[in-house]
């Protein structure tokens, strides 16, 4: 069964960049039942921003979905905190927080 674009790149290994054939695919579907929201797998916020900003915050999508944050939390962190939040290194959030870099 189908899901969605976001969790076939997710759980199925689909490649970010094939976004365009899923957009054609429901262009050109004659029996799509599906806004283009829902096949993408976008929330209400998400889409917005999607159609805003344009693929490259596809990205930002899958990181806080495989994190379980809300994108528009995510966007509404300060860079530091969006940094620890992306960071694995603990002593680069310190250094990054101390120095500015």
């Amino acid at each position: 069964m189908y899901k969605n674009f976001i969790s076939d790149v997710l759980e199925e290994g689909v490649m970010l960049d094939e976004i365009e054939d899923y957009v054609e695919k429901w262009h050109t579907s004659e029996d799509m039942e599906m806004t283009l929201k829902e096949f993408i797998g976008l929330d209400n916020y998400e889409y917005e921003m999607w159609l805003k900003e344009g693929d490259d915050i596809l990205r930002d999508v899958l990181y806080c979905r495989r994190h379980g944050l809300e994108l528009k939390n995510y966007y509404s962190m300060s860079d530091e905190d969006r940094l620890a939040a992306r960071s694995y290194d603990l002593n680069a959030v310190k250094e990054y927080k101390n120095n500015g870099k």
